[in-house]
């Protein structure tokens, strides 16, 4: 399956201004395919909002975004009550500029709001329609997309985290270079313009995307192991999960999914962000050992690298040698890469690649400023 040129074009310009979030905008950009909502774990400053925005502009979709408080109410989403209406008895929401009109919402501190919003959200999700004047009217809405820097507390805000089928939980940036470009780089945007009438086509065309007996096979080991180890998730979340496999195999210009497309449920099935770990090895080791073996080599060099970084403020002696032995890891995990690719599926073979290019300009970070500021030969 030919997947769309300007979907993959506007892919590596997300990763390319957005540095370090490369599993969040593939798994956005799934989760738009189905039609499903994204909930996004992290501080302030991460990045969240202005991801969410540049996919919005680049499918010309109407946006609308709240901060949410524990004095939020349902007006603040649906629009305030129209005066005219309610002298006739009517509860009318005057929805213009509002969710009723958006195709994508962002809502910030998602978890801070009080009840009668969280209903009103889950219904949304579930639904896509809202009462006016108790009516059940009909939304265009894609994917919601939640933030927030706090897990839910209580019952009510537990079933609105289990609506949303992808959660990723994001850190501040860890590498030099990508701190670089982000401070460098004006606001993150696409050049890339894909249209709403596109992503309606894009989205029909998922159910197109054969789901395999192998794929479905490998789901059910995946879901008898994840549950020998304690971590369970609801069969709803497992049925949803698969039109989830079949956008990442579109995605990948498949017309079939197979079962390195269950990679993406690592961050579908973890319920808490320490799970994630655990998930992610299952996951990896039971659908696709390869690219997980690249995953674990990769956070090698990531934290050899970094035990190097940290040391610079602090020691000077350390930090060299510490940078030696880090550089000489960083080269030698490379070669292991391209052993590795080798036997590696097509699919995998591309995430080794993404594995290489990482590793070296890991490399070439150390090595340059090593080379600057110490005054150490450079290792090529």
């Amino acid at each position: 399956m030919q997947v769309h040129p300007q979907l993959q074009q506007l892919r590596d310009e997300l990763r390319a201004r957005f540095p370090e979030r490369q599993d969040v905008i593939d798994g956005a950009l799934a989760t738009i395919l189905c039609g499903e909502h994204v909930l996004l774990v992290g501080p302030p400053g991460t990045a969240k909002s202005g991801l969410i925005r540049a996919i919005a502009r680049a499918f010309g979709a109407v946006l609308f975004e709240r901060l949410l408080t524990r004095t939020s109410i349902p007006e603040e989403l649906l629009g305030p009550m129209s005066l005219h209406a309610l002298d006739k008895g009517h509860f009318t929401h005057v929805t213009t500029g509002m969710i009723p009109e958006a195709h994508f919402v962002l809502m910030d501190q998602i978890f801070a709001a009080g009840s009668p919003v969280i209903n009103l959200l889950i219904r949304l999700l579930d639904e896509r329609v809202f009462l006016n004047d108790g009516a059940p009217v009909p939304v265009p809405l894609v994917s919601l997309f939640g933030a927030t820097s706090e897990l839910p507390e209580n019952g009510t805000q537990e079933h609105l985290f289990d609506r949303f089928l992808l959660r990723f939980e994001l850190d501040y940036l860890q590498r030099p270079s990508s701190l670089r470009t982000v401070l460098a780089a004006p606001e993150p945007t696409a050049a890339t313009m894909l249209g709403m009438e596109a992503l309606s086509a894009m989205q029909e065309a998922i159910p197109n995307v054969k789901l395999t007996e192998e794929t479905l096979d490998a789901a059910v080991v995946l879901r008898d192991a994840m549950k020998e180890e304690g971590l369970v998730a609801s069969d709803r979340r497992w049925k949803k999960s698969l039109r989830l496999v079949q956008a990442a195999a579109f995605l990948a210009g498949e017309a079939q999914t197979c079962p390195e497309d269950l990679t993406t449920l690592v961050d579908v099935l973890w319920h808490h962000p320490r799970e994630r770990e655990r998930v992610a090895r299952i996951v990896g080791r039971l659908v696709n050992p390869v690219a997980f073996q690249a995953g674990e080599i990769l956070e090698d060099g990531r934290e050899a690298a970094a035990k190097a970084h940290a040391l610079k403020p602090q020691h000077r002696r350390a930090y060299l040698a510490q940078a030696a032995r880090a550089l000489l890891i960083l080269r030698a995990q490379v070669e292991m890469l391209v052993r590795l690719s080798g036997s590696a599926s097509r699919r995998a073979r591309a995430i080794i690649d993404d594995a290489v290019a990482e590793l070296n300009e890991l490399h070439a970070e150390l090595a340059r400023d090593v080379h600057a500021n110490q005054g150490l030969k450079v290792l090529k």
